[in-house]
């Protein structure tokens, strides 16, 4: 029997090899007699949302440029349990019902020998569901904002900060040389920081350690456990081989299509869903973009609300104090215009998506979009740098990643690393110039 043992407090190789072995072997028959069979890398009823693409399931949408997307919270419903509550998109929360009533049915009846004394799975209740991205991203801008902040007394920079274009000087200058992370909402959603119970698909039955396999593996274990698969499959869920407690909406799923279109009847399929039931978040960055210097400005200004010059004339020092005064919103449209955003928000993208457009191109796509706010409106300039931006295949870790190393690995030495060569042919993809 392999020893599955993986956890986070290991060594970098001992987790690495730990990890190797959930994934051989944490479904096999040495493991788990009810997995017999040749499939236990990836048994029916379950799917690795750790490979390629897989990690962005319910982020990203499903049309040709593939964009980050969030949940209407409108479209949320509760699922309460005697120990907590929590919430799904409702379509969700309905097919989780039915799959919850029909075992505990099979319970009771003794069906298939289930157990109704396993200590895992004798009841299925939801401990934990959808995680808020506008909350979630909020937190991170704080503590991006305390951070900066305090990069600005420590760089004694605050007397060079007189008016918000010394503050967005500042702020471009910590962005592209300090700052390690994403900055805006669209790169939040895709990086590590978010977990994928903010796509309103997930539900989890237990509140264990995702980073302990023993956890997993007792899971996996229990008696009910084949049937809590073959059961979740019946109403439109798969199993996260990774996470196995936690069941995902199948999207393309013909139940959950027919729970779909309980609320909306327009649903015929998987992007219909997400069409439906998903907001784009790239349509709304300039404005959260705006609201966020101006919090950004007045906790700057607060903590900061005077400023020292000095003016210097032979043997004369003139002394003045400036007050800092905080800004709205409004005096921020008043003296910029949405070009000003533009400029920030594609510069910023180039750098959170590693994409890394020479300076020609990343000119040539703020002229192209300042062109298009001009002559048609903001949105238009959005939707096409979207397409700038947009896409999974140049992040580490996607299929093209992986291909490309593999090749990389057989061929020998190259002068690109793969993932310098996936992110040129990405850049080369989206034509800049046109």
């Amino acid at each position: 029997m392999a020893d599955i043992k993986g956890k986070n407090s290991q060594t970098a190789r001992d987790i690495f090899r730990n990890r190797l072995s959930y994934n051989a072997y944490a479904f096999a028959y040495e493991q788990n007699p009810a997995f017999a069979g040749p499939d236990t890398i990836q048994p029916p009823g379950t799917i690795d949302f750790w490979w390629a693409e897989r990690i962005f399931y319910g982020k990203l949408s499903t049309n040709e440029i593939s964009e980050p997307i969030e949940p209407y919270a409108s479209y949320m419903k509760s699922l309460k349990s005697k120990k907590s509550s929590t919430r799904v998109l409702n379509f969700v929360a309905d097919a989780f019902v039915a799959f919850q009533k029909q075992f505990l049915l099979d319970i009771r009846k003794g069906n298939l020998g289930l157990l109704a004394d396993d200590p895992m799975l004798s009841e299925i209740t939801a401990e934990k569901g959808y995680k808020s991205i506008t909350g979630a991203y909020r937190r991170y801008q704080q503590n991006n904002l305390r951070i900066f902040i305090k990069y600005i007394k420590s760089k004694d920079l605050a007397k060079n900060i007189l008016n918000m274009d010394d503050f967005l000087r500042e702020l471009n200058h910590y962005i592209v040389n300090v700052q390690n992370g994403p900055f805006t909402k669209s790169g939040f959603i895709m990086s590590r920081y978010v977990s994928p119970l903010v796509s309103g698909l997930c539900i989890e039955l237990k509140n264990l350690p995702y980073s302990e396999d023993e956890k997993k593996i007792e899971f996996i274990n229990s008696p009910n456990f084949k049937h809590y698969i073959r059961l979740a499959n019946q109403f439109g869920f798969v199993v996260d081989k990774n996470v196995p407690w936690r069941l995902v909406a199948d999207l393309s799923h013909t139940k959950m299509i027919e729970y779909a279109q309980v609320y909306n009847s327009e649903v015929e399929d998987a992007s219909g869903i997400v069409n439906n039931f998903y907001t784009q978040v790239a349509d709304d960055e300039i404005e959260n973009l705006k609201l966020y210097l101006v919090s950004m400005y007045n906790q700057f200004a607060i903590q900061n609300p005077t400023s020292l010059v000095e003016t210097h004339s032979h043997s004369t020092t003139t002394r003045v104090v400036n007050t800092r005064s905080k800004i709205t919103l409004e005096d921020l449209n008043s003296c910029y215009s949405d070009c000003k955003w533009l400029e920030l928000y594609i510069r910023v993208r180039n750098l959170e998506t590693g994409l890394n457009y020479s300076t020609p191109a990343e000119d040539a796509i703020i002229r192209v979009a300042k062109d298009k706010q001009k002559t048609l409106d903001t949105r238009e300039a959005m939707g096409y740098i979207k397409i700038k931006f947009s896409g999974v295949e140049f992040y580490e870790g996607s299929l093209s990643y992986i291909i490309e190393r593999d090749r990389q690995a057989t061929s020998g030495k190259e002068d690109l690393t793969p993932d310098e060569v996936v992110k040129a042919n990405s850049r080369s993809i989206r034509k800049v110039f046109f």
